[in-house]
């Protein structure tokens, strides 16, 4: 079972991955919390505790937003990534809260780019 304080919501659109050292990755966003993303697994294996520096878009009432957070793994397989954020701030946490919990926003519409064609 899990223990998840945040629902989360399947979506689509892409992120950047900085990984330590310098590999950076583009990767499909399966879900999104408060808490954190989960992505497609790229080719990969990333491994659990890797600390990365993930960059996305968000859209929240037609102005786009850019965020850049920290994550560490938390779980990873072949199928999918989690990252749970490490310290997201409060503009990130707003936006994100009223993508997930506003009835008025439809959550495929509010993130900002395109799935990643591979």
């Amino acid at each position: 079972m899990e223990h998840r304080w945040s629902s989360r919501k399947s979506i689509q659109g892409s992120v950047m991955l900085a990984l330590p050292p310098w590999d950076k990755l583009r990767a499909d966003i399966h879900d999104i919390s408060l808490g954190g993303l989960a992505v497609k697994s790229p080719a990969q294996l990333i491994a659990v505790n890797t600390v990365a520096t993930l960059s996305f878009l968000l859209e929240r009432d037609g102005r786009v937003s850019h965020h850049r957070l920290s994550a560490q793994v938390a779980h990873s397989d072949p199928m999918r990534t989690g990252f749970l954020f490490l310290e997201p701030g409060n503009e990130t946490l707003h936006v994100l809260r009223e993508m997930l919990y506003s009835p008025a926003n439809n959550l495929s519409a509010s993130i900002a780019g395109q799935p990643c064609v591979a």
